[in-house]
């Protein structure tokens, strides 16, 4: 029993290995989002009132510093208008996270001078400089981010990611995917989890609304719909949002979500939800709601998808609590 133990860990360690890799070269880039503030109870967030948006700039850039490891990220984070005014500046080290958990651990790291080191993504021979006395371990802060098809979500766990206040502490939770950059940060009193502030940052949209889903996925080992049992759970935005994921079949399929004109009316939207094998023309099985409908869902006998909203309208919650909707704008091209 101790060496299938010891296989299985070293299995789960292998995976998350390969996990790292792909989180390195997925999350680099720069995130352009929207953030808006759903709760501000403190007035912590100066200036920033509940329901108000924020055009925010997310940058991400792998960066040299071998005494940190093979794994490194720089990330910088300002508002649209203001780029040297950074607001957030940090060193990921990214590395397995140990068994059983096939994840990957995002050490965070803030800087002692940060003004020295603005805009490290361009200044890569300045990357080589860093010292161990130049960053301070962000105590309590690391991100476990989990790989669920072509997406990593997670956040930080616990009460240990400290906040201004000595009483008070984050949770941050994000999500990384192809066309996808989400995070959801709370501000709670460690006695009593009570809520302070409420922070939610999507995809920056243009033009059209369009709504954000959380799709769960549930599959059948034997084909029969008694024996569904939970697989995945993937975000898709329905402005054509798109997400690969595995089944233990060995099987690679595709969901798409978008919202077009009824096939049978044409002046009517709707919201419609595909799933397909990799790769093939023809879809294996298709669904439509009407356009403003809070779940979609695609029932095969093998294979069930339910999706639904995920980020709150802000203007529905302050008048009544109800069951949450989200919404979103258009993603604009790239």
């Amino acid at each position: 029993m101790l060496m299938f133990a010891g296989l299985a860990a070293l299995a789960a360690g292998a995976s998350a290995g390969t996990d790292v890799e792909v989180l390195e070269q997925l999350w680099p880039g720069l995130h352009d989002s929207t953030e808006q503030i759903v709760v501000n109870t403190d007035r912590g967030i100066v200036g920033w009132t509940e329901g108000v948006e924020h055009r925010v700039r997310t940058v991400v850039a792998p960066i040299n510093v071998p005494w940190l490891g093979p794994h490194v990220l720089y990330l910088e984070e300002f508002l649209q208008d203001e780029p040297d005014e950074l607001r957030r500046q940090i060193v990921l080290q990214l590395e397995p996270q140990a068994p059983p958990e096939a994840a990957v651990r995002a050490h965070v790291f803030s800087f002692v001078k940060p003004a020295r080191w603005a805009h490290l993504d361009r200044r890569s021979q300045l990357a080589g400089k860093l010292r161990k006395g130049d960053l301070v371990p962000s105590t309590g802060c690391d991100l476990v981010l989990t790989r669920d098809g072509a997406q990593f979500m997670g956040g930080t766990i616990g009460h240990g990611c400290g906040a201004a206040a000595a009483d008070r502490y984050v949770d941050y939770q994000l999500v990384i995917g192809e066309d996808l950059y989400w995070y959801h940060r709370r501000v709670l009193r460690k006695r009593n989890d009570e809520l302070r502030e409420e922070i939610i940052g999507y995809n920056w949209f243009e033009l059209n609304e369009a709504q954000l889903f959380t799709c769960r996925i549930d599959w059948s080992a034997t084909g029969r719909n008694a024996d569904l049992k939970p697989l995945q759970r993937l975000e898709l935005r329905d402005e054509g949002g798109r997400a690969r994921f595995s089944t233990p079949d060995g099987r690679t399929l595709e969901l798409t979500l978008h919202s077009q004109d009824w096939p049978f009316m044409g002046e009517r939207d709707a919201l419609i939800l595909m799933l397909q094998e990799s790769g093939a023309a023809a879809p294996l099985g298709s669904a439509w709601a009407e356009i403003d409908s809070q779940q979609i869902s695609l029932e095969l006998d093998w294979l069930r998808v339910r999706c639904g909203p995920l980020v709150p309208d802000t203007d529905e919650l302050s008048g009544a609590r109800v069951a949450p909707r989200y919404r979103y704008p258009a993603a604009a091209p790239g």
